[in-house]
């Protein structure tokens, strides 16, 4: 009973303490407003706290410079206001990888290469931190390639059929992942203003939403040799994938499946955190 009692306890802290952080965080978003210490009012002559003011910065009087670290991978920010409620942003983003795993018989090699230029138009609806966007993506480069090396002896599963790689040629497939629409609408939704107008200097943003890329281009191409539904063996070293009997059509219609499933992929997710610093 004390057990969980205790644990009920450390529960409620967890959750206070979430709390208390997450209302931190919305605290520290830099707002529209600030005090002005050089222009007293009734209220501070009356030794209550100085008046709040209003004070936007006009269009392109401000410049902001920040690091970002999303779903496009690091990248760099620009950021400049053209009215009270309104900012221009606009992004660069670059990452390169090399990926290399092991599943299930198959060993994978891949690159993953994403360049992205966007420009944003920041509305702030509520005078806050609180802001909406849309923009577009002016360069989108999203690429995807690899290849998969089948193991001795080890099968893989198209469309309802197994086919075992042989030792003598192994099957070997090769995958491509690329976004053809090299120009992309965006809407996104988040906190943080890179020119904040309390008169800070810097600034956390964060932003959450989507890039219209298009549904991507996928190809899936295999070689080697293969047995169909046994292991290969010394009598039988397997026969070419491109002559069995039935594996072109298998391969047509995996290929078809996946390219159903990446429909969804024509929305390319955004999240976005960074850090400003305002000129």
């Amino acid at each position: 009973m004390d057990c969980i009692t205790n644990r009920a306890l450390k529960s409620r802290r967890l959750s206070v303490l979430a709390v208390v952080f997450f209302v931190t965080l919305l605290a520290l978003q830099p707002g529209y407003s600030e005090s002005n210490p050089t222009a007293p009012d009734a209220a501070s002559e009356a030794g209550t706290a100085p008046a709040t003011v209003f004070r936007p910065f006009p269009a392109f009087s401000r410049l902001a410079v920040g690091l970002t670290l999303g779903t496009f991978g690091p990248g760099v920010e620009l950021a400049t206001p053209l009215s009270p409620l309104t900012n221009l942003r606009v992004d660069a983003s670059f990452l390169n990888l090399d990926l290399s795993t092991g599943r299930y018989g198959v060993n994978y090699n891949g690159t993953v290469s994403i360049r992205e230029l966007r420009a944003s138009y920041d509305f702030f609806p509520f005078n806050g931190s609180f802001r909406l966007s849309a923009g577009v993506a002016a360069y989108n480069h999203l690429n995807v390639g690899g290849t998969g090396t089948v193991a001795d002896n080890k099968a893989i599963y198209l469309n309802s059929a197994d086919y075992f790689t042989s030792a003598v040629s192994p099957m070997l497939s090769k995958v491509t992942l690329a976004y053809q629409n090299k120009v992309a609408p965006t809407f996104t939704f988040g906190w943080g203003n890179a020119i904040p107008r309390s008169g800070r200097r810097f600034a956390f943003p964060v932003e959450i939403g989507a890039a219209y890329a298009g549904t991507p281009q996928f190809t899936l191409n295999m070689t080697g040799n293969a047995c169909a539904g046994a292991p290969c063996t010394t009598a039988n070293p397997g026969t070419p994938v491109g002559s069995l009997p039935g594996f072109t059509t298998n391969l047509n219609a995996q290929r078809a499946k996946i390219v159903n499933d990446l429909a969804l992929a024509r929305f390319y997710p955004i999240l976005n955190c960074g850090f400003t610093y305002r000129f």
